[in-house]
């Protein structure tokens, strides 16, 4: 397939690796002992062509010259013209050479296939969700066609998350890598690490093909690429081999290489969890927590960025039916609920500090037309917001918004009200530590999670359960402690066994 020239302008998730990093690449792998013995290397999304230059470096350093150096095994690609004319000149300018039969300016996803002996590449980091509306069009039916989702409608979903990342190292190693080569990537280790979206990549197969992981250096909070908050990393996958964990996983802390081991725990596609020799038996032998069904983990309830509509700071009984919000607004009682905060869990208080609405009924649907013409005040102070919640974007709060009932939460069900809650924070912690709250408390958003309980008892059943300190232990092996990711529903719920 040819790509567009419009294709060519895209700038997307360019993340441009530096030559120092590119060496220690080389090196850490012998890379450049195998060039030198005839291997081909291709640089599938090379930007600049940094990587292939620092195999021309390195050899320099060694005290090669260039003409004794085999530059006409070194291959590459780039979508943007601009930066594939960069890449041109570096090599011509620099070292003399004339790369143009070997750096292609295409979209990978278009070049035939061919292979190669090793792959050393850094794809581009970008979220689908967030990808040029021409290109996602076009990777859209690649998605699955690379078992990175189950179905198209899996990217309008949670999948819309998945890092195009993904995409290209399958379709590098599937398409361009000879059967047991070697490819070795910088990457967003959220593909290794998070739950969710990318769990589909951890299945290490494209088609019948599998690669395994083999080793990874964490970069942790070096610097290597700057402005770029997402953790990131340096893979080695191999082809046509299963993978076989533990596997070697270093860390840079304090300017050295800390060493680790790492496998998934619970189920093969888990994100890895990453321990030292002596916590590996004690993961491994945790026996899930049993509960019934009832009690799955669940999120704390969306406002899908209204929270000014939804969330207010003061709230004052007027009398048995309705309240004052925010000392201007006079609402229902029976629609508001306190908003657990950080400051509850601090100081295990059940003293209020925020309030939420949820114009839904007991089984969690959101409230009919008909019966929000029930409560005025409530149906005109929704009235006033109508242009924030009609413009919310998502596919799930528009399908409420198309059905006519765009004061819609999300994350409400009947489990929000729930006699009793045992809740957590799930994001930026790095303590593991649920509270039981009575069951108008509700969870906020992202920030928390929690399991829902019938009565008291079974709410101390399922705290004394959650405060084995082996699931701590698990969290942190995740090392998402202080990220969004540290303890989410989909986590907790690897831990549990459900009767």
């Amino acid at each position: 397939m040819k790509t567009s020239e419009v294709e060519k302008e895209l700038k997307i998730g360019d993340i441009f690796t530096p030559l120092k990093w590119g060496e220690f690449a080389i090196s850490q792998f012998n890379i450049f002992r195998k060039w030198m013995k005839g291997a081909t290397i291709f640089d599938p999304t090379m930007g600049h062509g940094h990587l292939l230059e620092a195999l021309i470096l390195h050899g320099q350093r060694k005290g090669y010259a260039i003409q004794e150096l085999p530059t006409q095994n070194l291959y590459g690609n780039e979508l943007n013209y601009s930066h594939h004319k960069k890449a041109l000149s570096i090599f011509r300018e620099t070292y003399k050479l004339d790369m143009s039969q070997n750096l292609w300016n295409k979209d990978l996803l278009d070049l035939p296939e061919q292979t190669f002996d090793i792959i050393l590449g850094n794809p581009p980091w970008q979220n689908y969700v967030d990808l040029p509306d021409i290109y996602k069009q076009k990777i859209k039916p690649l998605f699955a066609k690379f078992d990175l989702i189950d179905n198209k409608r899996n990217l309008l979903l949670g999948g819309s998350r998945i890092d195009i990342a993904a995409l290209i190292i399958q379709v590098s190693i599937a398409g361009f890598l000879k059967e047991g080569g070697d490819a070795y990537f910088f990457m967003p280790l959220s593909l290794l690490l998070n739950d969710g979206a990318h769990q589909p990549f951890r299945t290490y197969k494209i088609h019948e093909t599998s690669f395994a992981p083999i080793r990874v250096f964490d970069f942790n909070k070096e610097a290597v690429f700057q402005k770029v908050s997402t953790r990131y990393g340096l893979v080695h996958f191999s082809r046509n081999q299963a993978p076989d964990f533990p596997i070697k996983y270093s860390v840079f802390k304090q300017n050295k290489w800390e060493d680790y081991l790492s496998a998934p725990v619970g189920t093969p596609t888990a994100p890895l969890s990453i321990y030292k020799k002596h916590q590996e038996k004690k993961l491994n032998s945790f026996n899930k927590i049993k509960l019934s069904k009832d009690s799955m983990p669940r999120q704390g309830l969306n406002t899908c960025g209204a929270n000014n509509v939804f969330f207010f700071n003061i709230c004052q009984k007027i009398n048995e039916d309705f309240c004052m919000v925010d000392g201007t607004t006079k609402l229902p009682t029976k629609f508001v609920f306190p908003l657990l905060k950080s400051v509850n869990f601090k100081n295990q208080t059940e003293k209020p500090v925020a309030w939420v609405l949820i114009p839904h009924d007991s089984k969690g649907m959101p409230l009919s037309e008909d019966e929000l013409n029930n409560y005025p005040e409530l149906k005109s102070y929704l009235e006033n917001h109508r242009q924030k919640l009609t413009g919310r974007k998502g596919t799930l709060i528009n399908g409420w918004i198309k059905k006519g009932r765009w004061w819609a939460l999300l994350g409400v069900g009947s489990y929000n009200y729930a006699s009793y809650k045992v809740v957590w924070e799930a994001y930026g912690r790095k303590c593991f530590c649920p509270i039981i709250v009575s069951g108008i408390w509700q969870a906020n958003q992202a920030l928390q999670a929690f399991i829902p309980a019938k009565n008291k008892a079974e709410a101390n059943k399922i705290l004394k359960a959650l405060k084995n300190p082996a699931i701590e232990e698990y969290l942190l092996s995740t090392r998402m402690e202080g990220t969004m990711n540290w303890a989410q529903p989909g986590k907790i719920k690897k831990l549990i066994e459900f009767e």
